[in-house]
């Protein structure tokens, strides 16, 4: 498996509309650094920090001091918690279950979930899981998320389609 298979770079114009969608939960001017084929997205902030959002479940974890050290950290198999890591923020064994199920995203692609892993009707599972636009994706779960950051756990949620 290639780094390709796992992660992409988003342009300026992605990240422009990336940052619009989620200015909600990051406030302060970012920058990418990389991002997951689920939407996992890293990001610098301008006070500094490489964070880590979950587009899939909103959660936000500062995961290095800045962009330099984050991508020698990715650089360098042999650093302590490497693997642990890379499976959880790139979940290479789910890539390849899905690979195996044919679902490979080409050019602007990423992976979608049907329903969102922060439900509990969704979850990481493979019929669970689409190709979809990076655009569309990385922006729709910011507006979801946007619209149930006030739900507490376990409330019902019923989505509606916008008229």
């Amino acid at each position: 498996m290639q780094w390709t298979d796992l992660a992409f770079t988003l342009d300026d114009d992605l990240a422009e509309d990336v940052a619009g969608a989620w200015d909600w939960l990051i406030t302060e001017p970012w920058r990418p650094v990389i991002c997951s084929m689920f939407g996992g997205l890293f990001l610098e902030k301008q006070s500094g920090g490489v964070f880590w959002l979950e587009c899939a479940t909103a959660e936000v974890e500062q995961v290095g001091e800045d962009a330099a050290s984050f991508h020698a950290f990715l650089s360098d198999p042999l650093a302590a918690g490497w693997q642990e890591r890379v499976d959880t923020w790139f979940l290479p064994q789910f890539v390849e279950l899905l690979h195996a199920a044919g679902k490979r995203p080409g050019p602007e692609e990423c992976f979608g979930f049907t329903i969102l892993p922060v439900f509990a009707e969704g979850g990481y599972r493979v019929d669970n899981t689409f190709i979809a636009p990076r655009h569309e994706w990385l922006s729709y779960t910011g507006v979801v998320h946007r619209q149930i950051v006030h739900v507490p756990p376990g409330d019902k949620v019923r989505m509606a389609p916008k008229r």
